[in-house]
């Protein structure tokens, strides 16, 4: 088996190196398969995608280029299972064409230099693969992308992941796809910023865990709640729909917890932080804030059930109470979010949208492409190497 080079580590390494109270630094990682699949995915990982193992006990591939294809390359690297994908480059990967990412990988892009690395200009799609970890990375489809009806991260009929300080913004259908997926958790991420259709995340299937996310300067599905779905310890901020059920003939159970719901300069109704919820829903709300007012400080009240679901009394899912122990409150929701949230360091896209939701209503936007962010690089910032 392989063994990842040496490198030294930076603070935003050291925070978050992947599996480093159990396995200890990058460069001696995954010497033993039987310690690495008896833990969890890495410390810290909650939720129902929490037991995902990932390329443990397989080899490491080092990514050595930013090319589209090729040896070395990102396509490469995820082109066969059993692997530990790092990174010896930061910076955009240019994609030509979609990537689909096997099963039983783990994607450590904390163990990238400078910025780290995103993806641009297509979908990466862990379509129909299984057992991934995934972390620090930064997923933007944009108008580079010729087809429609894509998203920046593709999650169709996938099980046992997880997906921890990633961001996901710029795509032209939902910033994720994760119809038909099962056991998924999404935490301490950012999903932003999505161009035409202006959806966040489309789910159906489940169960899902979402906490301590970032949903912002999106039209509706924050997420779209197909499924049996854990939400805590998350922003949504300048939404027309916040956390939505889109009216489905499916019956589904909803925790909803410490949550901190904001308008912005697109909120239309403030009332819609809970959306087209149907009486066929029942959902266990409890410590949710909604601050409406738009005055430049956080100020929230309470957030009453809405849409029409029926009201739990206790949580459905029996690991919510740990998590909520944890979350704190929406006000301690809010600081950690603002502060962790998305890949790290945080390069220009992200500052831009955690500055909008910092504004507490005086910024934000419905984005037609990423070109009017304004930002360089055609609107999808930069990395720095």
């Amino acid at each position: 088996m392989s063994v990842p080079k040496h490198r030294r580590t930076s603070p935003r390494s050291r925070a978050l190196l992947f599996g480093a109270a159990v396995t200890g630094l990058v460069c001696a990682a995954w010497t033993s398969s039987a310690t690495a699949a008896s833990a969890a995915a890495f410390p810290g990982a909650v939720g129902y995608g929490a037991g995902a193992t990932g390329g443990a006990g397989g080899t490491t591939y080092h990514v050595t280029n930013l090319n589209d294809s090729g040896s070395g390359s990102f396509r490469d690297a995820v082109s066969a299972s059993h692997r530990i994908v790092v990174f010896d480059v930061a910076g955009y990967i240019k994609l030509s064409s979609a990537v689909s990412v096997k099963g039983d990988i783990t994607i450590d892009g904390t163990t990238a230099p400078g910025q780290g690395v995103g993806f641009m200009a297509r979908e990466v799609s862990f379509a129909n693969s299984s057992n991934d970890v995934v972390r620090n990375v930064r997923f933007r489809e944009g108008t580079l992308d010729p087809a429609s009806g894509k998203a920046s991260l593709s999650l169709y009929q996938s099980s046992n992941m997880i997906f921890d300080h990633v961001s996901v913004e710029f795509a032209k259908w939902d910033d994720i796809d994760a119809v038909g997926a099962s056991n998924i958790t999404i935490q301490d991420s950012i999903i932003a910023d999505p161009i035409g259709q202006q959806f966040g995340a489309h789910t159906e299937g489940g169960p899902f865990t979402w906490y301590h996310d970032v949903f912002a300067n999106s039209h509706n599905r924050n997420p779209l709640a197909k499924a049996d779905t854990q939400y805590i310890g998350n922003v949504v901020y300048d939404y027309q729909a916040g956390y939505t059920a889109g009216n489905s003939s499916g019956t589904f159970t909803h925790d909803v917890v410490d949550n901190y719901f904001i308008t912005g300069p697109r909120t239309t109704n403030a009332s819609n932080a809970y959306y087209q919820m149907g009486s066929n829903q029942s959902t266990y709300n409890s410590g949710n804030l909604l601050d409406s007012n738009r005055d430049g400080s956080l100020n929230g009240s309470t957030l009453a059930l809405g849409g029409g679901s029926a009201a739990l009394s206790a949580p459905w899912s029996s690991l919510t109470p740990g998590l909520v122990s944890s979350a704190g409150s929406a006000a301690s929701a809010y600081t950690h979010d603002i502060a962790q949230a998305g890949a790290l360091p945080r390069d220009q896209v992200d500052t831009q949208v955690i500055g909008d939701i910092t504004s507490l209503g005086a910024k934000g936007d419905l984005w037609s492409s990423q070109t009017a962010t304004g930002l360089g690089n055609d609107g999808y910032g930069t990395l720095t190497g």
